[in-house]
């Protein structure tokens, strides 16, 4: 008998439900993955998601409709699509499987969060689309701005530093976007969104050569689920603080995390205790400081 009818015989022996089994047991959750029933494509898709179909078809050489095609059979190939609970499941086990090979150690997270990119890259294409408001506390704090400086730290798909970006440009003002984060798959389609939106836009590559690039000045800096992600969460802290203008705005999340794969640095109390001290007014807990000390 061949290896391959081997191989057949023996995945026809074995049960879905003992598969399921194991996937809860290394996901340490106790949820099924949608092995064999498949999803329903997206009823709606963002913006975002548009323009990534357009982005794909051109990076590709392949035609929009053949790039939607493609988007639609990976969205429905598990229940409820990459924005789905049993996607993140998958997500959970593939850190589990693959970290013999990719770890969260400080020497392998660089390398492990290309090699998890493209994965990384569906789930937030599935982010939903932010919307700014004219009494946005952070719109109003920039309201006699003519110049806005923006960073985004740890940028993801940058939904939201993007969005208050087009939207302040839609306002007359002038916008400069600068994005620092690894530079995985996201980095290219990330510029070219710059590009469709005319917003001058730069992506600045964290290494382990260059963990933390040299930033610009700036008026605003986005660091969203972003501290509990490296290891010395305060000494980044200072890193912005001292590229943040006078009165500048932070946008973060400095709540205790969930202790996870890649979540490196759960407890954030010391972050929170560093921005007491710095005297930071807060503007909503946990989440937007505006800096007041030189």
């Amino acid at each position: 008998m061949s290896t391959i009818k081997r191989f057949r015989r023996g995945l026809s022996r074995l049960k879905l439900s003992n598969i399921k089994r194991y996937i809860r047991r290394l996901s340490g959750k106790n949820t099924a993955i949608a092995i064999s029933s498949q999803g329903t494509i997206p009823k709606v898709l963002t913006n975002t998601q548009h323009l990534f179909l357009r982005w794909n078809a051109e990076r590709l050489n392949i035609s929009l409709e053949e790039s939607q095609k493609r988007y639609f059979a990976s969205w429905s190939a598990i229940s409820g699509g990459h924005s789905g609970s049993d996607y993140r499941s998958l997500n959970v086990l593939s850190h589990n499987v693959y970290q013999v090979l990719y770890g969260d150690t400080p020497q392998e997270l660089y390398t492990s969060y290309a090699f998890y990119g493209p994965m990384h890259f569906l789930r937030m294409l599935s982010y939903a689309e932010p919307k700014w408001t004219s009494d946005d506390p952070i719109i109003v704090h920039l309201g006699d701005y003519s110049t806005v400086d923006i960073v985004d730290y740890g940028c993801g798909l940058a939904q939201r530093s993007r969005a208050l970006a087009s939207y302040l440009k839609e306002t007359g003002k002038k916008v400069r976007l600068f994005l620092v984060d690894i530079p995985t798959i996201r980095k290219e389609f990330l510029l070219w969104l710059g590009t469709q939106a005319g917003i001058e836009t730069t992506f600045l590559d964290c290494s382990s050569q260059t963990p933390m690039p040299e930033l610009p000045k700036c008026d605003i800096c986005f660091a969203t689920e972003f501290f509990e992600h490296v290891y010395d969460p305060i000494r980044y802290f200072n890193h912005i603080h001292d590229a943040l203008r006078q009165n500048g705005i932070i946008v973060t999340n400095v709540r205790d995390h969930q202790k996870e794969f890649m979540h490196v640095t759960p407890n954030l109390g010391a972050v929170r205790e560093r921005i007491r001290l710095l005297e930071y007014q807060v503007i909503e807990e946990d989440q937007i400081f505006r800096k007041t000390s030189p």
